[in-house]
């Protein structure tokens, strides 16, 4: 691990490249732990790249005729954080109402209740504001439809057919995970989920928890880059096309984050972000595409910013 890799607060990289000319570039560096040699069989926190596998999950619902689009989810299960008619489509662009997260992992109340039995702060469909709590109720709505866990369906369903082999949620085995972050109250995590909320819940949510390998996320950004997505053409087009509602000035999907300053500087790019330090971006005009999992969060959460490299790596796409 070079001095300077090390001075940015990580001590892991995986990234993979697909060129718009079709070569590939791969790089794994650094060490898991400080010490142990990174693999490219080791999986990474995944971190709201776990929004991605749930939002592809309801697409899916909604192309099996199981959910409306635009149906009220209190048709489905009536909890306080979905009245007032929040749809799939508001959870979906992060214009429910409802609020970006929760303390109650802090406080010690249930953080499932404080998820679900919290009404929206402002009316659904007025208000962009990124959401964690609206992929949790997605994620409970899925189970509702299935009758079954939500890593179950997202698993089977979503990552099966993607070829992600190695995805699951945690927590994991400790010697197959890339550590995240010493915090104060849990000590040096490696193999628990790192989002505080997700881990408290105790369950698989759809806003955190998933852990997977460079492979993994590249089977989903290739998919994606190649509209080889297992949906139909229409929620292939919702998952990647702007959704201008609610002021999301055009940089929201349903599911996808579009032409993003954080990660692109193109507006034909698609993508997501990870606060463990992952990310990956599609290109839906050229095929390609670009992964990068980090632990940025190594030694601490200030001043490890992987903007750049996200930046740097979308340029070659």
């Amino acid at each position: 691990m070079t001095a300077s890799f090390a001075s940015e607060g990580w001590s892991a990289l995986a990234s993979v490249v697909r060129t718009s000319t079709g070569e590939v570039q791969r790089e794994l560096v650094g060490t898991t732990d400080g010490a142990e040699p990174l693999t490219h069989n080791h999986l990474f926190d995944l971190a709201s790249l776990t929004k991605v596998f749930t939002a592809i999950a309801v697409h899916s619902a909604i192309d099996d005729g199981l959910l409306g689009l635009d149906q009220p989810i209190t048709e489905i299960m009536d909890v306080a954080a979905v009245r007032g008619g929040v749809t799939a489509h508001h959870l979906l662009t992060h214009t429910s109402g409802l609020r970006a997260g929760s303390l109650a992992w802090r406080t010690g109340d249930s953080a499932l209740a404080d998820v679900l039995d919290v009404a929206p702060r402002t009316p659904p469909g007025t208000v962009h504001d990124y959401s964690c709590l609206g992929f949790i109720v997605l994620g409970i709505v899925l189970e509702h439809l299935h009758s079954r866990p939500l890593d179950q369906i997202v698993l089977e369903q979503v990552a099966a057919p993607l070829g992600a082999a190695t995805l699951r949620w945690g927590p994991i085995s400790p010697s197959a995970a890339v550590t995240t972050e010493d915090q104060p109250l849990r000590g040096m995590l490696r193999g628990e989920i790192h989002d505080e909320l997700a881990a408290s819940i105790g369950r698989p949510v759809g806003n955190a928890g998933l852990f997977g390998t460079v492979e993994d996320v590249e089977a989903l950004a290739a998919a994606i880059a190649s509209r080889n997505v297992p949906l139909s053409a229409r929620s292939i087009a919702r998952l990647t096309t702007p959704d201008t509602s609610a002021g999301t000035s055009g940089t929201q999907a349903q599911g996808l984050r579009v032409g993003l300053p954080t990660f692109t500087t193109s507006p034909s790019v698609v993508g997501h972000t990870g606060f463990t330090g992952t990310s990956f971006v599609a290109d839906l005009s050229t095929g390609g595409y670009a992964v990068l999992l980090t632990n940025r969060v190594h030694a601490g959460r200030e001043g490890t910013s992987v903007e750049a490299r996200r930046l740097a790596l979308s340029g070659l796409i």
